[in-house]
């Protein structure tokens, strides 16, 4: 999907969607009879009945993924939620963490990163820290990061190349990039006056699986693996494990 409007616009669009649902408290305005909260969270393999995290902080759960599936997180390293939300991934990391280990999230839409310590458990309210910022310009120093998440967020950005070179730059060597998101396994058709509210549900900056290919070796990743999930048409949910050195 050729990207037809400037970056900042579509990543404000995308930011006053996710605002109107920070302030309805739900990822479901529409009513529609799809998975949503916690329904879509256990489709994905979450167990938010053995996590004590609040009611709430669940209805507004957007991911596309299960990042957790996919690495044992060793307890004093630091980890980065690109597009955190409410936190739901950091909380769930924060407890496999203890001190020195910690999680950073990261999201550029204020109402969000202003309700995610509302939601944290009081268990790893130490072990949390909130960051309203962007992902194509991450405010951390370089290799400081042994794991970074990105669960329905890596969409969202239009300058992925940016991204990508910023998550490399703050993981440490050897660090490790997770990503779950939509990709493009057939034709879209035309989105028309659709296309700002598709971004923002990760549908028009999806890229075909064969698309990060040079994107992550352009950013210096060494070796990666993705796989598809879940495919809904033409659309499939894929996990992105990526390494650095």
């Amino acid at each position: 999907m050729p990207l037809t409007l400037p970056p900042e616009r579509i990543k404000q669009s995308t930011r006053m969607v996710y605002q109107r649902l920070a302030r309805a408290h739900s990822t479901n305005l529409s009513r529609a009879p799809v998975p949503d909260g916690k329904s879509l969270a256990r489709s994905l393999g979450y167990e938010p009945a053995g996590l004590p995290i609040p009611d709430a902080a669940w209805d507004l759960f957007a991911g596309c993924g299960n990042p957790h599936q996919w690495i044992k997180l060793e307890p004093e390293w630091t980890v980065l939620d690109l597009g955190c939300g409410v936190g739901i991934d950091c909380h769930i990391a924060a407890f496999d963490l203890k001190s020195p280990g910690r999680v950073i999230g990261l999201d550029y839409t204020r109402d969000l990163v202003e309700l995610a310590p509302t939601y944290t458990p009081p268990q790893v309210r130490d072990r949390c820290v909130w960051l309203m910022a962007d992902g194509e310009d991450i405010p951390i120093r370089s290799e400081r990061i042994n794991l970074a998440l990105a669960n329905g967020s890596f969409n969202l950005l239009p300058r992925k190349d940016r991204c990508l070179a910023e998550v490399h730059r703050v993981l440490v060597p050897g660090g490790t990039l997770i990503a779950t998101d939509l990709v493009r396994v057939g034709e879209l058709g035309a989105l028309g006056e659709g296309f700002e509210d598709a971004w923002a549900w990760c549908v028009a900056g999806a890229l075909a699986p064969g698309g990060y290919a040079q994107l992550l070796a352009g950013a210096g990743f060494s070796r990666w693996d993705l796989r598809v999930t879940q495919e809904y048409g033409p659309l499939a949910g894929a996990v992105l494990v990526a390494h650095k050195g």
